[in-house]
């Protein structure tokens, strides 16, 4: 599940977590040979389909 976007399209989002959370979501992510933007990117794309914006990535 990904949204297809260019370069000059992108934004950085920034996010304040515990530190030991962050660090065990980006070690598990690459356990499971993802990175945690991947993850938070496919996250975020899941949670605005459910919730209203859905057809921004139709």
């Amino acid at each position: 599940m990904t949204a297809k976007t260019s370069k000059n399209n992108d934004s950085t989002f920034t996010c304040r977590a515990d530190k030991d959370l962050v660090e065990a979501f980006k070690r598990i992510a690459k356990d499971n040979n993802r990175t945690a933007s991947q993850l938070v990117r496919d996250y975020m794309i899941a949670y605005v389909k459910k919730n209203g914006q859905g057809k921004l990535f139709d």
